[in-house]
């Protein structure tokens, strides 16, 4: 566990969601390697508010930010300045402090420079076709100008989308960039006189969980293409690198990008050397958090084909960790409350408003039995906060599969539910009454989650892929003894690290 001390500084992510992100594995780690003190966490601050955080970060000396969705665009405008090419570009995931206030970067650039530089491809004099014309492939298609290309040519369905990304880059290169980018439909790739050609995927077309759909699916592009990059990392080899080496062709995902934008992130806010055997161990430590290492059938849960049941307080995340297990393991989401309306056509508020709370546990009930007659596998399933509190149900849930207890804080809690209407038990409430309304529930269902649950996972301040890692060991049996990985030799090796999770009727960790 790392040590906080009166020293320690600390770097964020600011966006909203970002209980998916992997921002935090990759730079907490990166602090452990490099023996800096420092601690990275995320906010999530709303729309209203973002100007207010920027200023409130700089105001608690917070070292450095990163910037997701949906703010890397609407970030710019509370900066003291932003990079040249970054505003161009019109987006940055990376903010710097200096005296004065924050300036902006866009390190999706180097870190897709980086990728190609370590598969001995370069950018100069190169022939480039971009499919796609969203955020990812504008800060492509400027590194590619920037980096000396001959042609870029941007394809897309929406031609405007790809026409603005042209008027942008000349608007910026000027005549550096006369004849070296066009844009067109994505129906002129089968007319393109271009040959020897670098192919880079930037839609989500073919991102898990369909991972069978490809954006062309016959093309003589694969034919020019001499290499392929396709920004999706899940699956770790797309319908199109597959299309590409059928071809006799190199291709690369999109994982290493995403790790190198991040180390180039941390190097502009420590002055600090990143090893090939660091790189090599959070390289590592991403597969693992997306599921990559070990299972490497994506449309297959693993080696333990058991359902997994997610109960806890309302908030507590079950719903939201159960969609990204089901998008990252192959396994299919099931959530009791939205299988209630579809059988019955009304929403949980509305059973609750015209037929009472008792009638609805009866459903609830009801379903359960039903889905442990059917006795289907592979299954993610999110139960309501209230289901495990009925004894039969416990007994149900047990009968079905692991049942993993989410556990969070009532002040955690409380932060999340805080402009959450939707809630038939807290309509009407707000401040304080919300609040003890939280806390008391949470007291007296407590006993119940810890009754059914096999697994209790503590949530507060852990990402979707670390609670994910840990019910995973647990499910397997192995923990974290006996878990190795074969590190190259006299290369660098993590220390083990403190487990946030407990079994049975083990007492969990404070």
């Amino acid at each position: 566990m790392k040590e906080i001390k009166g020293t320690t500084g600390l770097c964020a992510l600011l966006g909203n969601p970002t209980g998916h992100s992997l921002s935090p594995l990759i730079h907490n780690n990166l602090a452990y390697m490099t023996y800096t003190d420092m601690a990275y966490i995320t906010f999530e601050p709303d729309k209203d508010n973002l100007g207010d955080a920027v200023k409130g970060a700089f105001a608690l000396g917070i070292k450095g930010l990163n910037v997701t969705v949906p703010y890397k665009e609407e970030v710019i405008k509370y900066l003291s300045g932003t990079d040249p090419i970054a505003k161009a570009i019109g987006a940055v995931n990376t903010l710097v402090r200096k005296e004065d206030g924050y300036y902006g970067y866009n390190t999706d650039i180097l870190g897709f420079i980086r990728e190609l530089k370590k598969n001995n491809f370069s950018l100069s004099g190169a022939n480039v076709v971009i499919l796609g014309a969203g955020g990812v492939a504008r800060a492509i298609a400027f590194a590619c100008v920037n980096e000396g290309a001959s042609r870029t040519i941007i394809l897309n369905r929406s031609v405007e989308k790809a026409q603005n990304i042209k008027t942008d880059i000349f608007e910026y290169f000027g005549e550096d960039a006369k004849g070296r980018i066009e844009a067109g439909p994505l129906e002129d790739s089968e007319q393109l006189d271009i040959e020897n050609i670098l192919l880079v995927q930037t839609t989500n077309v073919g991102m898990y969980p369909n991972t069978e759909e490809i954006l062309l699916s016959e093309s003589v592009l694969y034919d020019k293409a001499v290499f392929g990059f396709d920004v999706i990392y899940n699956p770790y080899e797309t319908a199109f690198m597959k299309k590409l080496k059928q071809k006799g062709k190199r291709a690369v995902n999109g994982l290493p990008m995403l790790l190198y934008q991040a180390e180039e992130a941390y190097k502009m806010w420590f002055d600090v050397e990143i090893t090939n055997s660091m790189e090599f161990v959070l390289y590592s430590k991403l597969k693992d958090a997306l599921g990559l290492n070990k299972d490497k059938n994506a449309k297959s849960p693993g080696q333990n084909n058991e359902n997994i049941i997610l109960v806890g307080f309302m908030g507590s995340g079950k719903t939201t960790l159960g969609k990204w297990i089901a998008k990252h393991t192959g396994r299919t989401l099931i959530d009791t409350d939205r299988e209630i309306e579809a059988m019955t056509g009304l929403t949980v508020k509305e059973i609750f408003d015209t037929e009472g709370e008792s009638y609805f546990r009866k459903l609830e009930t009801e379903y359960l039995e039903k889905l442990v007659n059917e006795k289907k596998t592979g299954l993610v399933i999110s139960v309501g906060g209230g289901t495990p509190v009925a004894e039969k149900n416990r007994e149900l849930l047990k009968k079905t599969g692991t049942v993993v207890y989410l556990r969070a804080s009532a002040g955690e809690l409380m932060k999340r539910l805080r402009y959450d209407v939707r809630r038939p038990l807290l309509q009407g409430k707000d401040g304080r009454e919300r609040r003890l309304l939280i806390e008391d529930m949470l007291k007296k269902r407590e006993p119940a989650y810890m009754s059914a649950a096999n697994i209790v996972v503590r949530t507060d301040g852990v990402y979707f892929p670390k609670i994910y890692q840990i019910i995973r060991k647990k499910i397997r049996g192995s923990g974290m003894s006996g878990y190795k990985k074969n590190y190259p030799k006299n290369n660098y090796r993590p220390r083990r690290r403190q487990r946030n999770e407990d079994t049975g009727n083990k007492r969990p960790q404070s």
